[in-house]
């Protein structure tokens, strides 16, 4: 009996050739179809989303009498409810890409597994950039970390892994997260409707391989690294072992399966960032138990941004749209995060470089009050309390 099912989503519920929401219902999916791929989304394309979420909800009750006209994700857990195979109000944890139809997916997928099948349902974003190489191989280490955090809430005996969505490498690469951690996955040919399960293959790296490399390891990690910087013995490494790096002409970086194996719970003491939350943040996550995941993987997604300084300054620092605020006398910035369609994520941090620290100060959850007292400097001025480091409970409830 599965408790606990872990799905990479594609976008088949809005392509299928004959799916119950892809036939010709309403013109404003077609110009959805064309934005499938997209990351940004204004105001125009946000009202056409939003219409159709709105006219596709009409005949959604058609979903569970044909079942097998939805998409593949909805098939999957469907076979699983007609085997006997689905646990009474089971987690299902959806892991889509931040896009146009990743988003549109999802919106319809949380509304027919909560009706149909009385799931929990939680949903984690992933971004995998096929248009640049080494992006392609950050974004995908990203995407098999979260995959595991995911797979790491349920025991493997009750857990159903089924990577059947998304860009290919997704299936890949998630079955050796599988493997990695001894989780079977599940598979279902659509044509025919049957369920298998295949076992995991085992895969292990040597920790004392680890702890001998660390320096290359780590240098591969936060960079590209020039291969005539190297010494002869990391060279020897790197063509030993070319699963966990990747070269671009003379440099070389980690691979995605090497970024994931080195920010795996086994080696998060040495490779992974650490957090430190104040005490009025620890009070709002426990309080608000529920949100847990998307304030993790908010926290991450921040520390990413300030990493990779990929962020829009206007975000990570939004103190500077607030007149009132002294920048003289702030300690902590404010960073103005995603709203989940239930909350909006506004915190007020200090992310420390040098030692890879964010310290988490002040969290507001509702953007009406974060309005009011952020521009009185609430949370920016001083500290709130001593911090406490969350690290371990973060990686462990899937913050990535």
């Amino acid at each position: 009996m599965y408790q606990h099912i872990v799905l990479t989503c594609g976008v088949s519920l809005l392509t299928g050739a004959r799916n119950v929401f892809s036939v010709n219902r309403d013109e404003t999916l077609g110009e959805i179809r064309s934005w499938i791929h997209d990351r940004d989304v204004d105001e125009q394309k946000q009202s056409k989303i939003d219409r159709w979420l709105r006219h596709a909800r009409q005949f959604a009750h058609e979903a569970a009498q044909q079942p097998n006209r939805v998409c593949a994700e909805y098939s999957m857990i469907y076979e699983l409810h007609r085997q006997g195979k689905l646990g009474e109000r089971p987690t299902i944890v959806l892991i889509v890409t931040d896009t146009v139809g990743g988003r549109v997916v999802e919106a319809m997928l949380v509304h027919l597994l909560e009706r149909d099948f009385k799931a929990n349902v939680r949903v984690v974003y992933v971004e995998v950039d096929v248009n640049h190489r080494r992006r392609l191989q950050e974004t995908l280490g990203e995407y098999m970390s979260k995959v595991a955090n995911a797979l790491m809430h349920g025991e493997p005996s009750t857990t159903c892994f089924a990577p059947i969505g998304g860009y290919k490498v997704m299936t890949s690469l998630g079955y050796i997260v599988g493997a990695f951690l001894n989780y079977p996955t599940a598979y279902m040919h659509e044509d025919g409707q049957v369920l298998h399960e295949i076992p995991p293959v085992p895969i292990h790296i040597d920790e004392q391989f680890v702890r001998r490399y660390f320096e290359l390891l780590r240098k591969c990690q936060m960079d590209l690294v020039a291969m005539n910087e190297l010494s002869y013995q990391e060279k020897q490494c790197i063509e030993q072992y070319p699963s966990l790096f990747y070269r671009d002409a003379d440099f070389v970086c980690l691979s995605a399966f090497g970024q994931f194996l080195l920010e795996h719970e086994k080696y998060k003491h040495l490779f992974e960032t650490s957090y430190f939350v104040s005490r009025q943040v620890a009070d709002m996550l426990r309080h608000n138990r529920h949100q847990s995941l998307f304030v993790y993987q908010q926290m991450q997604e921040l520390v990413k941004k300030l990493k990779y300084r990929e962020g829009d300054a206007s975000v990570l620092y939004h103190e500077k749209s607030f007149e009132t605020i002294d920048p003289r006398k702030a300690k902590y910035h404010l960073y103005k995060g995603a709203s989940n369609g239930q909350t909006a994520f506004r915190l007020a941090y200090r992310y420390v470089e040098e030692e890879d620290r964010l310290y988490a100060n002040y969290l507001w959850l509702d953007h009406d009050r974060y309005e009011r007292e952020a521009v009185r400097g609430k949370g920016i001025y001083e500290d709130d309390s001593s911090f406490s480091d969350v690290t371990a409970q973060l990686v462990g409830t899937g913050g990535s």
